[in-house]
């Protein structure tokens, strides 16, 4: 949470960087300006990766959706993937945040974002969960099923600590209490971020995806890639707890 002890505040105004510092910046190095604005933070050192990962990935599947009639199953990868879209950028948005009037604006953004994708999650859960029941199909009878109803689970569980730990803290005992457990926090949105992208893979190699839906796993392959390229550089190792080397 607290500022980049190596980043000088005449370095982050100038956009200036070292002689030895990589072309798209040091691990966890991006910091919002204090008088920029926040959509600048979804392009900042890597994000730009993850911009192009989102559009392959959001192309890909609504060309492969765009060729089946519009049904009950149509509107699950639709809403799925508009929700990833917004849960990647509440993540890009809030990264570079670093003063405490950004990050204040920053977790109020995110906790909008996140939001509005749980109700997308709910859709899509909602839509395969009818289409299975009126083709009377099995549920939960593929890796993707499985780690699909897993993910869902624990975005639902992580976005409901979230909103605890920002909106109501005295939940766990004081602000303080709820701030400690901010880095386990950001650990567990991380791990839902990589458990998100193994899902969609798994979505590609189901035997709909790849009849009637075909579906490229490459393709979803390369999306998905560089959005982990584009977040994970950026993160801020002593936001985790972690010490700077």
């Amino acid at each position: 949470m607290a500022d980049d002890p190596e980043l000088s505040p005449q370095l982050v105004a100038s956009n200036e960087r070292p002689e030895v510092e990589p072309l798209l910046g040091r691990s966890g190095a991006v910091s919002q300006r204090e008088d920029a604005a926040f959509w600048g933070n979804l392009f900042m050192g890597t994000g730009f990766l993850a911009q192009i990962g989102l559009l392959v990935l959001v192309l890909t599947i609504w060309i492969s959706v765009s060729s089946l009639p519009v049904g009950l199953f149509t509107y699950h990868p639709l809403f799925n993937s508009v929700a990833i879209v917004l849960l990647v950028q509440s993540i890009l948005l809030l990264q570079p945040t670093h003063t405490p009037d950004q990050k204040v604006k920053g977790a109020i953004i995110h906790s909008i974002l996140v939001g509005i994708a749980l109700l997308l999650f709910i859709g899509a859960g909602v839509t395969i969960a009818l289409n299975k029941i009126r083709i009377k199909h099995a549920h939960f009878d593929s890796p993707h099923a499985i780690l699909g109803l897993t993910t869902y689970i624990l975005i639902f569980a992580q976005a409901a600590v979230g909103f605890a730990q920002f909106y109501t803290p005295r939940v766990f005992g004081s602000v303080e209490k709820a701030k400690t457990i901010y880095k386990y926090h950001r650990i567990a949105g991380y791990t839902i971020q990589i458990l998100l992208v193994v899902t969609l893979l798994a979505a590609s190699r189901t035997a709909f995806a790849l009849g009637p839906l075909k579906l490229k796993t490459w393709k979803v392959a390369i999306g998905s890639g560089l959005i982990v390229l584009g977040v994970i550089p950026r993160i801020k190792k002593e936001k985790l707890g972690f010490k700077r080397q």
